[in-house]
């Protein structure tokens, strides 16, 4: 009996966690589906300033917005003790590892300039190096890849505290917490221009108050955290729902921080201060530990339950392709979605334009995914 409860153990541990795949698929469905369908219903009827603050970025504060650059780090974070542990040889780490984690870094890095940093202008004075979500993620993967080597579990968990409070530091003694006066601003306009030719623009044309460059630590950190909650997710010698407890007691532990922080370090997403990226993983945290528990755990062998999340799980697992089709292949789903809105307008009113312009890109979007998530399912089943 008690080598037939191992076995069922690892057998669920090694289980693809479908809270994974939920989870990333509603930041990238926040992203590109609820948000442009409130900025739709803010067009057709005007909306409270209250609902429209939670769908933009203000400079201190935490909006629902807000999470989603850091759960897209955290998420990508949590996929590397899966990605990463069937390409050691022999459980070392050889040019096999290296090389997938160099590349990916790369196409992420490559991505990341063509989404935002303009390199498809060609020009070199409006190329910005370093300036998006994906080269955040690229960073934070690379340090996923370097620390999941560490032996020790309390020393890898130890890594992304050090990175934080390391980062936490050095705002808090060589700056302070205003957009133009805080340390990592001031890096930033004093480090890039060593990146970039003389003539270049792309401190001008950059979004006012974000940082880049000396954020890296607190990027690497929302990685590490990622992994680490996956670790917690796949430690065997814990019962499932003691890994659930155990990482909802960790995400309720950073929130709890973030927000005794405040009074102190101001939460601000532009340069991820210590109090807002606290808020940031409890709250990433929290959420997968209650979809572990609903989808891994209580209704892990309902079929019902995993239709019910198949669209999210469709979003999860093309994650990469629907935040390019919302940030680089923008121009294209909304001239579909345009081409619906005037006869819409006409038949229903003015009113009626912006939504059938919204439900027709998202369709389009959906249908792009579906496509690239069959071809995947095909190429796996041929193996």
């Amino acid at each position: 009996m008690k080598t037939e409860g191992m076995n069922d153990k690892t057998a669920a541990a090694k289980k693809r966690l479908l809270s994974l795949d939920i989870l990333r698929g509603a930041d990238m469905f926040l992203l590109t589906v609820i948000g442009p369908f409130v900025y739709a219903l803010n067009r057709s009827f005007g909306l409270p300033r209250a609902v429209l603050a939670q769908f933009d970025h203000a400079w201190g504060g935490f909006s629902l917005w807000d999470i989603i650059m850091p759960l897209f780090i955290f998420m990508s974070g949590a996929a590397v003790p899966f990605a990463m542990k069937g390409r050691l040889d022999g459980g070392r780490a050889r040019w096999r590892y290296w090389r997938h984690v160099l590349s990916r870094f790369a196409l992420l890095w490559i991505l990341g300039m063509v989404a935002q940093g303009r390199l498809l202008s060609l020009d070199a004075n409006l190329i910005s190096p370093f300036d998006n979500t994906l080269q955040s993620i690229a960073f934070g993967y690379l340090a996923c890849a370097v620390v999941y080597r560490i032996p020790s579990r309390a020393a890898r968990f130890a890594v992304p505290v050090a990175l934080a409070l390391l980062y936490t530091l050095v705002l808090a003694f060589l700056g302070d917490y205003t957009k133009t006066g805080n340390a990592a601003i001031r890096f930033e306009n004093w480090f890039v221009p060593f990146t970039v030719p003389a003539a270049s623009r792309v401190l001008e044309l950059a979004d006012p108050g974000y940082t880049w460059w000396a954020t890296i630590p607190m990027f690497a950190a929302m990685g590490l955290t990622g992994m680490c909650a996956t670790e917690i997710l796949k430690n065997e010698d814990l019962a499932p729902s003691s890994r659930a407890t155990r990482l909802a007691v960790l995400g309720a532990a950073l929130l709890a921080v973030g927000w005794a922080l405040v009074p102190v370090i101001p939460p601000i997403k532009h340069i991820y201060t210590l109090s807002f990226t606290s808020q940031a993983m409890g709250w990433s945290i929290l959420a997968l530990a209650a979809l572990y528990a609903l989808f891994d755990i209580r209704f892990a062998e309902s079929a019902a339950a995993g239709r019910a999340a198949s669209l999210l799980v469709l979003f999860g697992r093309t994650s990469l392709l629907a935040y390019l089709c919302a940030d680089v292949f923008t121009p294209v789903f909304a001239a579909f979605g345009r081409m619906f809105a005037p006869g819409f307008a006409h038949l229903f009113g003015e009113w009626a334009g912006p939504l059938a312009a919204w439900l027709a890109s998202t369709m389009l979007l959906v249908a792009v995914l579906r496509t690239r998530y069959d071809a995947l399912k095909f190429r796996s089943g041929n193996r």
